[in-house]
């Protein structure tokens, strides 16, 4: 019992990773600001973890001191069993595109390296490769007198998904769809801006495991500053909940997932419209999912693409 909880805690996790964004180092890749007609806007983001430690998601029995048993509740933050590590490396390439001043189109596409070890095996498992892509829409509601953003997501299984025993895959092998209201505003006269985000997931079988992961709710809230022309901070707080998953019919609570984060974020200009940033997310609560630390280093610029667009210049 105890090895297959661990193979399900690390499966389980990477599959969460792959929800995982970067905090934004700036209004216009904060959540409801779309880009004026013909820019783009691209960024690679390198990110990494290394967790012995994941909130559980069932009762672990524990020995107490005056000798009887108790058990750690759901969510309480334990160590991986068997000397257990989960490490984890990624690559987010992204790009959007202002078609006008209202409407954007964007695009992911993420590398990972994971694997997995403990004292139970001596082949660890791991794998690495291009995962799933993501494309989105975004376009603006509303202006005054706050902004308001509707975008659209759709995450389509172009990763591999190798069904092997202690395997973690790098694609999901299904299909997700994304549909997120963003509302933000500037505090001019303050160099400051605030956004929120709030969102549902809708994540449809895996046919070739009969495995539906379950559906998600998303909560993204920000506030940033830029207290100079060169610099910029900003402080996320990320929620991502579940429901119940559903295997070969089934549906178990064991596959339910949560997490929140809080990421202080740093970027300084170093040219032009070309950022460098850092954040670290700290997770501060959560339930099937790996505790702890990410490490996130990012390069963002923008340019004027407005001569490869249609219509009048």
């Amino acid at each position: 019992m105890g090895r297959t909880a661990t193979n399900r805690a690390f499966v389980s996790g990477f599959r969460c990773l792959l929800a995982g964004l970067m905090a934004a180092p700036a209004p216009v890749d904060a959540g409801a600001w779309t880009l004026p007609k013909g820019r783009v806007w691209t960024k690679v983001s390198w990110f990494r973890q290394t967790a012995q430690e994941w909130y559980i998601d069932v009762p672990e029995p524990v020995l107490l001191d005056d000798g009887t048993f108790g058990t750690h509740s759901i969510g309480t933050r334990r160590p991986y069993r068997f000397n257990g590590e989960y490490d984890s490396r990624a690559l987010f390439i992204e790009g959007f595109l202002g078609v006008t001043d209202w409407f954007d189109l964007g695009v992911q596409v993420p590398y990972f390296d994971q694997a997995f070890e403990d004292d139970t095996r001596s082949d660890d498992p791991s794998d690495k490769g291009w995962s799933d892509m993501r494309v989105f829409a975004k376009t603006r509601l509303l202006q005054k007198p706050l902004l308001l953003t509707l975008k659209l997501g759709a995450k389509i299984p172009t990763g591999e998904f190798r069904n092997e025993e202690g395997l973690i895959p790098v694609g999901e092998g299904q299909w997700d769809f994304d549909v997120i209201v963003q509302a933000g505003r500037s505090l001019w006269p303050l160099p400051a801006y605030a956004n929120i985000d709030v969102g549902y997931r809708i994540r449809k079988i895996n046919e070739e495991i009969d495995r539906d992961p379950g559906d998600e709710w998303l909560v993204n809230a920000e506030i940033g500053a830029q207290p100079r022309s060169w610099l910029t901070m900003a402080l996320k707080y990320e929620l991502l909940r579940s429901g119940k998953g559903e295997t070969f019919g089934i549906r178990s609570a064991t596959l339910i997932k949560r997490i929140s984060y809080l990421a202080p974020t740093v970027a300084v200009r170093i040219r032009g419209d070309t950022w460098v940033e850092g954040a670290v997310r700290t997770s501060l609560g959560g339930r099937n999912f790996p505790a702890g630390r990410q490490w996130i280093i990012g390069v963002s610029t923008g340019f004027d693409a407005g001569r490869f667009l249609p219509g009048p210049r």
